[in-house]
């Protein structure tokens, strides 16, 4: 890669980082109905012309800024590899680190996303993402051994949302403990359920 590309490729993420950071303050601050590509690139402290150049309207700039986000996510959720076909808890929880520290990492755009002037979309995506590792995390472990006691879809679903529900608190709480220490609660609410961590004996 020549200097010249290689400088043009840094001004391209620099853009994008600044525009993709403008857009995560506003919609904080106003919601992202009532925003406008000016408002945008004046908080980018970017010329209208520039965006239009990487961007074609603020839905474009939101669809980015999500792909971006759920590629690395999806990068880092990969589930962990069982040779016997055993629960390998250690990789387990290792796995739910790193998602949660993806998750300190864009806490801002997070936030911001999963909060009453969010995105829907963003919700959306992301259960399905979830949804998705958890069951391919499944089919690994178990593969067609193992008959589940009720519909694995509904099974998916609960992990899936539940998962949503632990990122939402951590991120409105400031991702208070480390990822390390969120992933361990993780690990106990996905492996005993929720009656066992108040305490209670389930039936």
């Amino acid at each position: 890669m020549s200097q010249n590309s290689s400088s043009t490729d840094l001004r391209v993420r620099r853009t994008r980082r600044l525009l993709r950071d403008a857009l995560v303050a506003l919609i904080e601050e106003r919601g992202f109905d009532t925003l406008k590509v000016s408002d945008i690139a004046d908080r980018a402290m970017i010329n209208r012309a520039t965006f239009y150049r990487h961007y074609r309207d603020k839905y474009d700039l939101l669809t980015h800024c999500m792909d971006d986000v759920f590629e690395e996510l999806t990068a880092k959720s990969r589930p962990p590899h069982a040779e016997t076909g055993d629960l390998d808890y250690s990789a387990l929880a290792a796995n739910f680190e790193a998602m949660l520290t993806h998750v300190a990492e864009n806490t801002d755009f997070y936030r911001v996303m999963l909060g009453k002037d969010g995105a829907g979309a963003f919700v959306s995506r992301l259960r399905d993402i979830l949804r998705t590792v958890a069951a391919e995390r499944w089919q690994k472990i178990a593969g067609d051994a193992v008959k589940p006691a009720m519909p694995p879809a509904l099974i998916l679903s609960f992990i899936a949302s539940a998962y949503i529900g632990v990122i939402v608190w951590w991120v409105e709480h400031d991702c208070r403990g480390s990822p390390a220490e969120v992933a361990a609660n993780l690990l106990a609410l996905t492996t005993q359920g929720p009656y066992r961590a108040f305490g209670l004996t389930a039936p």
